[in-house]
């Protein structure tokens, strides 16, 4: 394919996307626990990657059980582990370390930007909002979505479905033109 034609379907992709929606990279994506629910926690680094864990469960699960799910993985497929503050109110997440990623930050001022913001979904379809309840309070349903993103107050990034570049330039016309 043209340098043009990168650059044109870039920019085409670029137009499309909402302008508050950042793109990640998806590094992996894990399924944990068991059971007849699942939901989805994401976690967004400064650096654009993204890990996603499909959490999967019975009964009642709160957002703060699920890390406590993820982290008793033992199966050796990935590394995670988080670090909280606990208060009288709940706990405060400080810090979360998926495979070689790690951010810790308490919201230093003057912007208090250096902090995981937590986002929530009840289902696939809706937008992220920012939630208006800590973790340990957040009751998970099946296909809600968590997302926790470090250093920015934007939601969670728009993981691209594989191949989405290649429907996007299918899309709009554009096709690899390489000489055969």
């Amino acid at each position: 394919m043209r340098v043009s034609s990168l650059l044109t379907t870039a920019a085409l992709l670029t137009v499309t996307m909402p302008a508050s929606t950042a793109v990640s990279e998806l590094i992996d994506r894990f399924a944990v626990g068991a059971g007849d629910q699942t939901a989805s926690l994401q976690f967004d680094f400064l650096d654009g990657r993204t890990w996603v864990f499909d959490v999967s469960w019975s009964g009642d699960l709160s957002g703060r059980s699920a890390f406590d799910l993820i982290a008793s993985d033992n199966t050796g497929r990935f590394a995670f582990d988080f670090e909280v503050i606990s208060y009288s109110f709940g706990d405060f997440l400080v810090g979360v370390s998926v495979e070689d990623a790690y951010h810790h930050g308490t919201g230093t001022p003057p912007d208090y930007a250096d902090t995981w913001h937590f986002w929530s979904a009840d289902a696939p379809e809706q937008p992220w909002t920012e939630s208006l309840v800590g973790f340990n309070d957040r009751v998970l349903t099946h296909g809600a979505r968590d997302g926790w993103v470090f250093g920015t107050t934007a939601p969670p990034a728009t993981i691209p479905a594989p191949g989405g570049l290649a429907l996007a330039m299918a899309a709009t016309g554009l096709r690899d033109r390489r000489r055969r």
